[in-house]
């Protein structure tokens, strides 16, 4: 019963070494995070109706 079950996991690709046989490599995403200064600049912009 337990090999049924890792031979599922390797058609899901579960295991990292899975992934790596079918050569198949996850990234974590880019936040999209903009610095306060930034952030600060465009609120002082929008309050006084510039740009």
């Amino acid at each position: 019963m337990l090999q049924t079950i890792y031979s599922a996991f390797e058609r899901l690709l579960v295991a990292e070494g899975d992934r790596r046989r079918v050569r198949i490599e996850l990234h974590e995403p880019e936040p999209d995070v903009q610095s306060a200064a930034v952030l600060a600049i465009a609120d002082y912009k929008r309050e006084l109706g510039v740009g």
